[in-house]
This record gives C-alpha cells, sequence and structure tokens, in this order.
C-alpha cells in the first residue's frame, strides 16, 4: 500500500512540474504577443504605402493632403465602397466560420463620403 501511494505522490510531483513547466512557458509567449503585434504593424504600413506609391504618378512631389484628397475621392466612388463593404464582409463571414458561427461581427459596412 505505501509503495502504490509512493507512486502515485511521485506522479503528481512530474504532473506539478509539468504544469509549472508549461505555465511558465505560456507566460513567455503572452509576453511575446505585444512584440510581435508591434512589429507587424509598421510592416503591413510599409508594405500598403508601397502599394499605393505604385499607383502614383511622381509619389515624391505629392503632398500628403494632396494624397489624402485622392484617397477621399477614390474611396466615394461607389464601386469602391460596394468592392470594400463585399470584402469586409467575406473577411467576417471566413472569420465566422472558422469560430463556428458562434461570434457574432458587428457591421462594417464603409459610408459612402467619408
Amino acid at each position: 500500500m505505501s509503495e502504490k501511494l509512493d507512486r502515485m505522490k511521485d506522479q503528481k510531483e512530474k504532473a506539478e512540474q509539468k504544469l509549472r513547466y508549461y505555465q511558465h512557458q505560456e507566460k513567455m509567449l503572452e509576453r511575446r504577443i505585444p512584440e510581435l503585434t508591434r512589429k507587424a504593424r509598421p510592416h503591413r504600413l510599409c508594405t500598403r504605402g508601397g502599394m499605393l506609391e505604385s499607383f502614383l504618378i511622381c509619389p515624391g512631389e505629392l503632398t500628403d493632403d494632396q494624397v489624402m484628397e485622392l484617397l477621399k475621392l477614390s474611396f466615394r466612388q461607389q464601386e469602391v465602397v460596394l468592392a470594400l463593404a463585399k470584402m469586409v464582409h467575406n473577411l467576417q463571414q471566413a472569420r465566422n466560420r472558422q469560430a463556428g458561427g458562434s461570434i457574432p461581427r458587428r457591421d462594417a459596412t464603409p459610408k459612402a463620403g467619408r
């Protein structure tokens, strides 16, 4: 009986060690999430800025205000508004399918003239 109890105590101790190890691993990974998120945004901004500049003639000569005016004009076009709304809708549907449809998403349909 005592031998069985010793084995069970030993198993319990090993399981607790594993639990502590994995809890520590989880904390380390959770600390890395903000760092990775911080790095992703500048990369996304540079990538998309490069995409925008590829459509501009003499992008270095245009002011920020002029580029903003072009973007406002572009995104007021009904065709662009509808295309963006469809893209967002499709992304939300895909996320809902991945989550099993249990998470309701808010409507992200852009309004014309923003």
